[in-house]
Protein backbone atom coordinates (compact mmCIF):
# COMPACT_ATOMS: atom_id res chain seq x y z
CA UNK A 1 0.00 0.00 0.00
CA UNK A 2 1.20 3.38 -0.36
CA UNK A 3 1.44 6.39 2.39
CA UNK A 4 2.99 9.55 1.20
CA UNK A 5 4.73 8.34 -1.60
CA UNK A 6 6.17 5.72 0.74
CA UNK A 7 5.13 1.96 -0.09
CA UNK A 8 3.80 0.54 3.56
CA UNK A 9 4.38 -3.14 4.58
CA UNK A 10 1.84 -4.89 6.84
CA UNK A 11 0.73 -8.35 8.23
CA UNK A 12 -2.47 -9.90 8.46
CA UNK A 13 -4.19 -12.32 10.72
CA UNK A 14 -7.31 -14.23 10.26
CA UNK A 15 -8.62 -11.90 7.11
CA UNK A 16 -11.98 -13.35 7.22
CA UNK A 17 -12.79 -13.62 10.74
CA UNK A 18 -16.09 -11.48 12.15
CA UNK A 19 -15.68 -8.72 13.60
CA UNK A 20 -14.46 -5.75 13.18
CA UNK A 21 -10.53 -5.68 12.84
CA UNK A 22 -8.14 -4.45 15.62
CA UNK A 23 -5.26 -2.38 14.38
CA UNK A 24 -2.12 -3.42 15.44
CA UNK A 25 0.83 0.07 15.60
CA UNK A 26 4.19 -0.73 17.11
CA UNK A 27 6.61 1.11 18.86
CA UNK A 28 9.76 3.46 17.79
CA UNK A 29 12.33 0.63 16.83
CA UNK A 30 9.51 -1.80 15.99
CA UNK A 31 7.91 -3.44 13.14
CA UNK A 32 4.83 -5.47 12.33
CA UNK A 33 6.76 -8.61 13.41
CA UNK A 34 6.46 -7.55 17.09
CA UNK A 35 2.70 -8.51 17.43
CA UNK A 36 2.94 -12.34 16.65
CA UNK A 37 3.47 -13.13 19.94
CA UNK A 38 0.16 -11.31 20.70
CA UNK A 39 -1.90 -12.72 17.80
CA UNK A 40 -1.17 -16.20 18.61
CA UNK A 41 -3.10 -15.19 22.06
CA UNK A 42 -6.14 -13.78 19.65
CA UNK A 43 -6.77 -16.46 17.38
CA UNK A 44 -10.01 -16.20 15.31
CA UNK A 45 -9.93 -12.51 14.79
CA UNK A 46 -8.86 -10.41 12.19
CA UNK A 47 -5.57 -8.32 13.10
CA UNK A 48 -3.64 -5.94 11.47
CA UNK A 49 -0.15 -5.14 11.87
CA UNK A 50 1.43 -2.12 10.32
CA UNK A 51 5.00 -1.43 9.55
CA UNK A 52 5.50 2.38 10.24
CA UNK A 53 7.62 4.14 7.74
CA UNK A 54 11.06 4.02 8.20
CA UNK A 55 10.73 0.55 10.07
CA UNK A 56 10.41 -3.39 9.24
CA UNK A 57 9.93 -3.93 5.25
CA UNK A 58 8.20 -0.08 4.62
CA UNK A 59 10.33 2.30 2.54
CA UNK A 60 12.33 4.88 4.51
CA UNK A 61 11.66 8.62 4.08
CA UNK A 62 14.66 10.39 2.61
CA UNK A 63 13.64 13.35 3.69
CA UNK A 64 13.65 11.89 7.41
CA UNK A 65 9.86 12.50 7.87
CA UNK A 66 9.11 10.96 10.87
CA UNK A 67 6.90 12.51 12.84
CA UNK A 68 3.79 12.39 14.62
CA UNK A 69 1.43 13.59 11.93
CA UNK A 70 3.38 11.63 9.21
CA UNK A 71 2.84 8.19 10.94
CA UNK A 72 -1.18 9.52 11.85
CA UNK A 73 -1.19 10.42 7.63
CA UNK A 74 -0.01 6.95 7.00
CA UNK A 75 -2.14 4.55 9.24
CA UNK A 76 -5.53 5.92 7.98
CA UNK A 77 -3.70 5.78 4.16
CA UNK A 78 -3.43 1.72 5.30
CA UNK A 79 -6.95 1.81 6.97
CA UNK A 80 -8.58 3.68 3.42
CA UNK A 81 -6.53 1.22 1.18
CA UNK A 82 -7.41 -1.53 3.20
CA UNK A 83 -11.33 -0.75 3.14
CA UNK A 84 -11.29 -0.44 6.78
CA UNK A 85 -13.99 1.76 7.80
CA UNK A 86 -14.25 0.82 11.34
CA UNK A 87 -11.92 -0.75 13.95
CA UNK A 88 -10.54 -1.49 17.01
CA UNK A 89 -6.88 0.36 17.62
CA UNK A 90 -4.02 -0.92 19.57
CA UNK A 91 -0.34 1.07 20.00
CA UNK A 92 2.82 0.24 22.30
CA UNK A 93 4.76 3.13 22.90
CA UNK A 94 5.56 5.55 20.03
CA UNK A 95 2.04 3.29 18.15
CA UNK A 96 0.03 4.64 21.40
CA UNK A 97 0.08 8.57 20.08
CA UNK A 98 -0.46 7.39 17.15
CA UNK A 99 -3.73 5.54 18.40
CA UNK A 100 -4.84 8.21 20.17
CA UNK A 101 -4.63 10.79 17.06
CA UNK A 102 -6.78 8.42 15.10
CA UNK A 103 -9.54 7.94 17.73
CA UNK A 104 -9.73 11.61 18.41
CA UNK A 105 -9.79 12.41 14.72
CA UNK A 106 -11.93 9.66 13.51
CA UNK A 107 -14.26 8.63 16.11
CA UNK A 108 -16.57 7.40 13.51
CA UNK A 109 -13.93 5.03 12.47
CA UNK A 110 -12.45 3.83 16.00
CA UNK A 111 -14.58 1.76 18.21
CA UNK A 112 -12.44 1.53 20.79
CA UNK A 113 -8.39 2.24 21.96
CA UNK A 114 -5.70 0.72 23.69
CA UNK A 115 -2.76 3.00 24.54
CA UNK A 116 0.29 0.40 25.86
CA UNK A 117 3.01 1.95 27.89
CA UNK A 118 2.89 5.11 27.05
CA UNK A 119 1.00 8.60 27.49
CA UNK A 120 -0.43 12.14 26.31
CA UNK A 121 1.69 14.31 27.73
CA UNK A 122 4.54 16.44 26.12
CA UNK A 123 7.19 15.99 28.67
CA UNK A 124 9.31 13.20 28.56
CA UNK A 125 9.30 10.74 31.84
CA UNK A 126 12.94 8.58 32.83
CA UNK A 127 11.49 5.82 30.68
CA UNK A 128 11.63 8.11 27.52
CA UNK A 129 14.55 9.58 28.01
CA UNK A 130 16.33 6.56 28.81
CA UNK A 131 14.43 4.76 25.48
CA UNK A 132 15.95 7.95 23.52
CA UNK A 133 19.59 7.89 24.73
CA UNK A 134 19.45 4.02 23.38
CA UNK A 135 18.44 5.08 20.24
CA UNK A 136 20.80 7.97 19.73
CA UNK A 137 23.76 5.52 19.88
CA UNK A 138 22.37 4.45 16.04
CA UNK A 139 22.82 7.46 14.47
CA UNK A 140 25.90 7.02 12.59
CA UNK A 141 25.53 3.37 12.35
CA UNK A 142 23.15 0.55 10.35
CA UNK A 143 20.07 -0.52 12.27
CA UNK A 144 16.85 -2.47 11.67
CA UNK A 145 14.91 0.98 11.48
CA UNK A 146 16.55 4.20 9.59
CA UNK A 147 18.91 5.93 11.74
CA UNK A 148 17.51 9.34 10.93
CA UNK A 149 15.15 8.41 13.62
CA UNK A 150 17.91 8.11 15.46
CA UNK A 151 19.58 11.13 14.69
CA UNK A 152 16.20 12.98 15.37
CA UNK A 153 16.61 12.15 18.69
CA UNK A 154 20.08 12.56 18.93
CA UNK A 155 19.93 16.05 18.03
CA UNK A 156 16.87 16.53 20.07
CA UNK A 157 18.57 15.49 23.22
CA UNK A 158 21.78 17.36 22.16
CA UNK A 159 19.77 20.61 22.32
CA UNK A 160 18.59 20.16 25.68
CA UNK A 161 14.83 19.63 24.34
CA UNK A 162 12.89 16.85 26.00
CA UNK A 163 9.46 18.31 24.88
CA UNK A 164 7.24 15.55 22.27
CA UNK A 165 3.73 16.53 20.90
CA UNK A 166 1.52 17.11 23.35
CA UNK A 167 -1.55 14.55 23.07
CA UNK A 168 -3.33 15.88 25.89
CA UNK A 169 -6.30 18.30 24.54
CA UNK A 170 -6.73 14.83 22.19
CA UNK A 171 -6.95 12.05 24.54
CA UNK A 172 -9.34 14.43 26.61
CA UNK A 173 -11.57 14.86 23.33
CA UNK A 174 -11.87 10.77 22.95
CA UNK A 175 -15.26 9.31 23.47
CA UNK A 176 -14.78 5.51 22.57
CA UNK A 177 -14.17 3.07 24.96
CA UNK A 178 -9.96 3.23 26.23
CA UNK A 179 -7.37 1.14 28.32
CA UNK A 180 -4.53 2.46 29.44
CA UNK A 181 -1.92 -0.75 29.54
CA UNK A 182 0.82 -0.55 32.31
CA UNK A 183 3.56 -2.44 32.93
CA UNK A 184 3.62 -2.34 36.56
CA UNK A 185 7.49 -1.54 36.52
CA UNK A 186 7.61 0.95 33.89
CA UNK A 187 9.44 3.95 34.41
CA UNK A 188 7.85 5.53 30.69
CA UNK A 189 4.86 5.16 32.09
CA UNK A 190 4.67 5.40 35.90
CA UNK A 191 2.29 5.10 38.44
CA UNK A 192 0.60 8.64 38.81
CA UNK A 193 0.77 9.34 35.27
CA UNK A 194 -1.33 6.64 34.28
CA UNK A 195 -3.50 7.91 36.95
CA UNK A 196 -3.67 11.62 35.44
CA UNK A 197 -4.43 9.93 32.55
CA UNK A 198 -7.91 7.37 33.51
CA UNK A 199 -8.53 10.90 35.76
CA UNK A 200 -8.46 13.18 32.56
CA UNK A 201 -10.53 10.83 30.36
CA UNK A 202 -13.76 9.37 31.85
CA UNK A 203 -13.37 6.80 28.85
CA UNK A 204 -10.49 5.51 30.04
CA UNK A 205 -9.66 2.44 32.26
CA UNK A 206 -6.17 1.18 33.57
CA UNK A 207 -4.84 -2.20 33.25
CA UNK A 208 -2.19 -3.01 35.35
CA UNK A 209 0.38 -5.76 34.15
CA UNK A 210 2.39 -7.26 36.84
CA UNK A 211 5.99 -8.50 36.52
CA UNK A 212 6.66 -6.46 33.66
CA UNK A 213 8.07 -3.14 33.01
CA UNK A 214 7.91 -1.44 29.25
CA UNK A 215 7.98 -3.99 26.66
CA UNK A 216 4.94 -5.73 27.30
CA UNK A 217 3.96 -7.06 24.18
CA UNK A 218 7.10 -9.27 24.04
CA UNK A 219 6.98 -10.39 28.16
CA UNK A 220 3.38 -10.59 28.12
CA UNK A 221 1.80 -11.19 25.52
CA UNK A 222 -1.36 -13.37 27.10
CA UNK A 223 -2.36 -10.91 29.85
CA UNK A 224 -2.12 -7.90 26.74
CA UNK A 225 -4.23 -9.93 24.57
CA UNK A 226 -6.65 -10.85 27.70
CA UNK A 227 -7.18 -7.01 28.23
CA UNK A 228 -7.51 -6.50 24.36
CA UNK A 229 -10.16 -8.64 24.36
CA UNK A 230 -11.98 -6.90 26.81
CA UNK A 231 -11.71 -3.89 25.25
CA UNK A 232 -13.22 -5.41 22.19
CA UNK A 233 -15.53 -6.54 24.19
CA UNK A 234 -16.63 -3.53 25.74
CA UNK A 235 -16.97 -1.82 22.70
CA UNK A 236 -18.81 -4.37 20.86
CA UNK A 237 -21.31 -3.63 23.92
CA UNK A 238 -21.52 0.42 23.17
CA UNK A 239 -22.29 -0.49 19.57
CA UNK A 240 -25.14 -2.35 20.59
CA UNK A 241 -26.35 -0.55 22.75
CA UNK A 242 -25.90 2.80 20.50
Amino acid sequence: MWGDGLTLAYREWSADAPGLPLVLLHGVTGSSADWRAVARELPGRRLLAFDARGHGESDWDRDGGYAGDHHFADAVTALDGLGVERCYVAGFSMGGGIATMLAAALPERVAGAAVIDTYPGPDMTPGSLRIAGWISGYADQGAWFDPAIARNFRDQLAAGNNVRLDLWPLWEALTCPVEVVRGAQSDVLPEDVAAEMVRRQRQARLVTIEGVGHPIPFARPRELAAALTELMDTGRECMARA
